[in-house]
């Protein structure tokens, strides 16, 4: 085993479905970092098209309750993979009322099911287990390694009975989607808030004293591509009609948004606006500058680097998420280096 200069013994990882751990998916970037034999506790909140706003109160409620375990800041490490900007939020303590429970894959059973889900016992939530104990369900070689919300939508940060949060993603179709992306989604306000969340996030750590870093999962952290179009991109001379035919969306079919949505952008000069907005918006460009890049794995993005850098290929044909080898290579030749640089944490045995 190699020598440890730096003994943390906490990780918390966070992010959407690249960052999730529950059984059956691919082994991911937070399963191969609590490899480290360093770590004698794990927790990871990453939830399936989860948004930054997600993410970071998720990160923030963790810590505290991590730290109200006694649990010591300089023990910690944090590790924040943020999601795409066009992931939005919603908080209400009447979503039963109003909603139904949505999923990543489309329209799914009202709340009143989850909650007898709850009930049954049959809903885990994200809590800190000890790697070391055969026993435990975070031990690091347990095949049944499942400990988390996935994709369960609305979620909660501390009431299980009472799911407050509602993500949004701009594909679907649910009433809450369409509705807000209708009137309320733009690339300015996604973006302003995805850096206010990450600011918000990295302020928090650095106050508490906890060792972290962060990345992006993919090309669409400071950049808005909202509501998928025909071809991708498009001109509003192209769409005539009153309402626009958007394909996709879960599985009863297409769904509408006019042309006056606050969500849509079609200009000509689409992929060189959002490439600048972050870099040059007078509202935009005064919070991203800091952002403190300091703690950054010296990456673009997960995506960008599993298929232009990793030798390994995606196990599924058309499914953007990385394998285990590319996750497990991208962990050895991106997390693990980086962790020994800026905090002397030594890489585990392979």
């Amino acid at each position: 085993m190699p020598h440890i200069n730096n003994k943390p013994t906490t990780f918390i990882s966070a992010g959407c479905s690249y960052s999730q751990v529950p059984a059956g998916i691919n082994i991911n970037w937070p399963r191969h970092v609590q490899e480290l034999p360093c770590f004698k506790n794990a927790v990871h909140l990453g939830h399936g098209a989860s948004g930054n706003a997600t993410i970071s109160r998720k990160v923030i409620s963790k810590v505290l309750e991590v730290l109200e375990l006694g649990v010591k800041p300089d023990d910690i490490v944090v590790g924040v993979m943020w999601s795409g900007c066009d992931r939005l939020a919603h908080i209400s303590p009447n979503l039963d009322q109003s909603y139904y429970k949505c999923t990543q894959i489309g329209l799914s059973t009202p709340l009143d099911e989850y909650k007898q889900c709850l009930k049954e016992g049959l809903v885990e939530f994200p809590v800190m287990y000890d790697l070391e104990h055969p026993n435990t369900p975070g031990y690091k070689n347990n095949p049944d390694f499942n400990y988390n919300q996935g994709h369960m939508n609305p979620s909660t940060l501390r009431d299980p009975k009472n799911p407050v949060h509602y993500i949004m993603n701009s594909h679907w179709k649910d009433e809450m989607t369409l509705t807000y992306f209708e009137h309320f989604g733009n690339y300015l306000k996604a973006i302003i808030e995805t850096c206010e969340h990450i600011l918000r996030t990295e302020w928090f750590l650095k106050s508490k004293g906890i060792k972290f870093f962060f990345t992006e999962y993919d090309n669409d952290v400071f950049r808005w591509f909202g509501p998928s179009v025909p071809g991708k991109f498009g001109s509003r001379k192209d769409y005539p009609n009153e309402e626009l035919n958007i394909e996709g969306g879960g599985p009863d079919g297409d769904y509408y948004y006019s042309k006056q949505s606050e969500g849509l952008m079609f200009s000509d000069e689409y992929l060189w606006e959002i490439d600048q907005a972050y870099q040059f918006h007078p509202e935009i460009n005064y919070l991203y500058n800091q952002i403190d890049k300091d703690y950054w794995l010296p990456i673009d993005n997960l995506q960008d680097w599993v298929t232009n850098k990793s030798k390994f290929e995606h196990a599924t044909p058309g499914d953007p998420h990385p394998s285990t080898e590319q996750h497990k290579d991208f962990t050895e030749k991106v997390i693990l280096p980086f962790l020994l640089e800026k905090y002397s944490i030594d890489q585990y045995n392979v």
